[in-house]
């Protein structure tokens, strides 16, 4: 799914390419579009496929251990010409899952489709749409649209609309129950789930947990709800997609350990903010400057530049343990248009350069900076990390020639730099990098998708 994990955290237990030597790269030309790749659980023969999602279609292929074959394509529904290059049209398909069942989620403006193979347990079989479930008109306008999804631990869909609706689905697309947070809260961004109900919702006023009880969806504390104030700042730029945070929110902390809520701000300086995801510790006093009680870090994020006034990193933070990765997102000059500054990314003397990494001490109860790599250069792409290889990846470009760059996540010091070309076709355009299988990377890009084997 995207982010891999209900927790949103885009690290995976799995290896990725530890060194250079003996890489094989493959790209293939598509719509634009494509955010993430879900990997399919196993069919009877033991095979995965991958589902993906780009502006216009909805397909599936294989991973061949060198490249990727395509075995399906599907045109989504209404598609136009002005749907296939629009950003806000590539968000509402950005954040998709694949289930148990290998049905494959996708969401489409007021609709969520259900894609699934012709052939049941087929691995080689065409696409077909298994079922569509349409918002009522009640909770929906014409100008609103689905921006994020997730799943629950009890198997519900659970998305929320730019106009700030929030809703759990059953997955046969039968039973649906609705919140609203009303006018005044938009949604950029996908969410969160946790293993006791809560869904993390973060919009340009507020964070909220809100909880899904099996009933009904509330922010009553009584009932495991909340909401807290973070600092929201003026509004949106060119790469973010509206007002607020920029990162959808990503859960840090499991078990006896804390346990956060973790989201980079609006500030012009930007934060790495750190919410109390269950109740605030009895003795947990309000840091000074932060808007709210729940807050247990407020950090900023100025990737080693002590007299930074401005910092952005729009991608979702990575988070593996107590461990959190951002990467620097502010152009050198911007033009405030989300195409431009695209493809300006790729320009290396106007692209942005920088990555931290934040560690929370939990003996200290403070977060701190663990290291800054002010040279890696990663534009518009969101990282990923592996437990196993003990690595970063994301896409980056050097001296305007794009490619896969990877770090040590204990050190940030780069360890390769595999080369993928220096034409925008190979622009990351917001996509993720992710774990694939047997040791691969994927990434989506601005015409396609690219991946690396070992």
């Amino acid at each position: 799914m995207s982010h891999r994990n209900p927790y949103a955290q885009a690290s995976s237990p799995y290896a990725g390419p530890s060194k250079i030597k003996g890489l094989a790269k493959d790209f293939d030309i598509s719509l634009p579009g494509i955010i993430t790749i879900a990997v399919s659980g196993k069919y009877r023969d033991g095979s995965r496929v991958l589902w993906g999602s780009s502006t216009g279609y909805v397909f599936k292929a294989s991973d061949t251990g060198s490249g990727f074959r395509f075995i399906d394509m599907k045109l989504k529904e209404d598609v136009t010409l002005p749907s296939l290059i629009s950003t806000d049209d590539a968000l509402s398909g950005a954040y998709t899952l694949v289930d148990c069942r290998g049905i494959f989620f996708v969401p489409r403006f007021n609709k969520i489709f259900a894609y699934g193979d012709k052939r049941d347990g087929d691995a080689l079989s065409g696409i077909e749409v298994k079922g569509v479930y349409e918002i009522p008109a009640n909770y929906y306008n014409e100008d609103d649209r689905i921006v994020g999804l997730n799943i629950t631990h009890d198997g519900m869909l659970a998305f929320v609309t730019a106009g700030g609706i929030v809703a759990v689905l059953s997955r046969d697309l039968s039973r649906a129950i609705y919140y609203s947070f009303g006018p005044d809260d938009e949604i950029s961004n996908s969410i969160a789930c946790d293993e006791n109900g809560g869904i993390y919702v973060v919009t340009s006023r507020k964070m909220y947990r809100v909880q899904w009880t099996g009933k009904e969806l509330t922010i009553d504390p009584a009932k495991g709800g909340w909401a807290a104030d973070y600092e929201t700042g003026e509004g949106g730029s060119s790469i973010r997609l509206g007002a607020g945070s920029g990162s959808t929110p990503t859960l840090m902390g499991t078990g006896s350990q804390d346990r956060f809520v973790v989201i980079t701000d609006g500030s012009e300086l930007m934060n790495l903010v750190l919410f109390w995801r269950d109740a605030i510790p009895g003795n947990w006093h309000q840091i000074p400057g932060t808007k709210d009680r729940r807050i247990a870090a407020q950090v900023p994020i100025t990737f080693g530049d002590k007299t930074a006034e401005s910092s952005m990193s729009e991608q979702s933070v990575c988070v593996r343990g107590y461990g959190a990765l951002v990467v620097n997102n502010l152009m050198k000059v911007s033009t405030d248009n989300r195409i431009i500054d695209l493809l300006m990314g790729g320009l290396y003397w106007l692209a942005p350069y920088g990555a931290e990494k934040f560690q929370w001490d939990p003996d200290l109860k403070t977060l701190t900076t663990a290291w800054v790599n002010r040279n890696v250069s990663y534009p518009n792409g969101i990282p990923t990390m592996s437990a196993a290889s003990n690595m970063v990846y994301d896409v980056g470009q050097r001296m305007g020639v794009w490619g896969f760059e990877a770090l040590d996540w204990d050190t940030g010091e780069s360890l390769y730099f595999k080369d993928m070309g220096m034409l925008p076709l190979y622009n990351s355009a917001y996509a993720a990098t992710e774990i694939g299988l047997d040791g691969a990377l994927y990434s989506g890009t601005i015409l396609g998708l690219m991946g690396l084997w070992p």
